[in-house]
């Protein structure tokens, strides 16, 4: 894939003589890798990890345990109900009040809504990462990441998440300011972690002194947090009461935040995990910390950070974050909870990716009977199919 640049210009200046951001292309353009042939083996990884999946146990069962699903349908209940005293806070509820305003729409289950909520966020998330980062970028996400395939076909919260994130840099790109704020602001409310696009946002408009937008932008994010925290002031006294759920069960302190790498390495002399999901995670880690060493020595790289800063700005506070995350399970879902820079990271090592689409086909359906595999648990697995024999 050939990613055109703009070609160099002079700086441009504001009115008030302080220099101006360039205006960059609003999407990365790509080369024959279209959008329908990123989809097509998309959907065929998604089928084939369903058709092995399925075969290996019971999917309806299963998904009913996975996860966060049962937190996430007792929450959405509660929201049509409007009754939380039974209700256990914990988890950002933006995902449970997009199941419940669904269901009651389509008169589906909690837990169906919530499945064709991942389903369907999942592949809008895969075309907003080809727009972004081009077709070859986009098939490689879902090749390697398992724990995308699962929380895309068995419910989660990150291709909701992931889908309004790169819909709000994909608004930035073409300075739609606004929507950029109200996608990055919803993004919040379905994993805390979107604040740092939100932060992006912000720190990209005062660059170019751009107060207007900034004051739009901040009344935005502060109307979708006041409404999001009101309901919980209201009933459980505490606009931080999902927060402090973490506190309690996840943190090892009262801090989210720790010494960088200290939760990861604590976790791993645990050894509370087989070596192959060790040797997994690891794997993991070392790809992520190779690929910020990529972004920061590649030149095209620093150009790609200098033209789009809200992403930048997510990227480098996002990575912060995932290695200085102080919980109990900081290294055995660290590959889950990478999930929304694993785009970058292979960005950042774009040339490595073979560029022969069939080849990449093959691997991903491999790929895809592997994670069903995985996601059982591969001794599970083999014994199944076994049995099946």
């Amino acid at each position: 894939m050939q990613v055109e640049h703009s070609c160099p210009s002079p700086s441009p200046v504001e009115p008030n003589g302080a220099p101006a951001l360039a205006r960059p292309k609003s999407t990365v353009a790509v080369g024959d890798l279209g959008l329908n042939r990123v989809l097509l083996l998309t959907i065929a990884c998604y089928l084939v990890y369903l058709f092995t999946l399925s075969h290996l146990i019971n999917y309806g069962e299963f998904v009913r345990g996975y996860g966060d699903n049962a937190p996430y349908v007792k929450i959405s209940t509660a929201i049509e109900h409007w009754n939380f005293s039974h209700l256990e806070v914990k988890l950002f509820w933006g995902l449970p009040y997009a199941v419940a305003a669904l269901s009651s729409v389509a008169r589906a289950s909690n837990l169906n809504t919530l499945i064709g909520i991942s389903v369907v966020a999942s592949l809008i998330a895969i075309a907003f990462a080809y727009k972004l980062w081009g077709g070859w970028v986009a098939v490689a996400f879902v090749i390697l990441s398992r724990e995308w395939l699962e929380r895309s076909l068995l419910g989660g919260a990150e291709p909701l998440f992931l889908a309004l994130l790169l819909g709000a840099f994909l608004a930035a790109r073409k300075e739609k300011w606004a929507p950029a704020a109200l996608l990055a602001s919803l993004a919040t409310v379905v994993r805390p972690m979107g604040i740092f696009a939100l932060a992006g946002i912000a720190l990209a408009l005062l660059r170019r002194k751009d107060y207007r937008n900034l004051l739009w932008a901040t009344a935005i994010g502060l109307v979708i947090g006041g409404l999001y925290v009101l309901p919980l002031k209201l009933h459980f006294g505490n606009s931080l009461a999902n927060v402090r759920g973490y506190d309690q069960e996840d943190w090892n302190s009262q801090s989210p935040i720790g010494i960088p790498f200290v939760a990861i390495i604590r976790d791993a002399l645990a050894g509370n995990i087989t070596k192959l999901n060790l040797a997994r995670c690891t794997l993991w880690i070392i790809l992520i910390l190779v690929s910020a060493c990529a972004m920061l020595r590649a030149t095209r790289l620093k150009d790609y950070g200098r033209r789009f800063p809200v992403e930048l700005t997510f990227c480098a506070l996002y990575f912060l974050f995932l290695f200085t995350y102080n919980s109990r399970f900081a290294r055995i879902e660290f590959p889950r909870f990478a999930i929304p820079i694993i785009p970058f990271s292979i960005f950042a090592l774009e040339k490595w990716i073979p560029r022969n689409y069939w080849l990449l086909f093959a691997l991903g359906a491999a790929a895809a009977v592997l994670s069903a595999g995985e996601t059982v648990g591969i001794v599970n697995a083999i014994g199944l199919v076994r049995k099946a024999l």
